[in-house]
């Protein structure tokens, strides 16, 4: 997805949208069977333009050893 397509999106959602909480959202499969969607809220916006990305965060509870081990 490209800024400009995110902002597009945006600038069409209806007004009454405005106050609703932002999240990062993760989807996936348990068993085959059941979907499950794991809501993170957003905490940081920020724009790498050595790499031409609009980066959205959210804070991480994983460690910083678990995150060096499974690199």
């Amino acid at each position: 997805m490209t800024l400009r397509e995110l902002k597009t999106w945006l600038d069409n959602l209806p007004e009454d949208f405005l106050d609703f909480n932002v999240v990062n959202g993760e989807v996936g499969m348990l068993d085959g069977q059941y979907m499950y969607r794991v809501d993170k809220p957003v905490t940081t916006l920020t724009v790498d333009e050595e790499n031409n990305e609009v980066v959205i965060l959210n804070d991480s509870q994983e460690t910083e050893d678990h995150i060096r081990n499974n690199s």
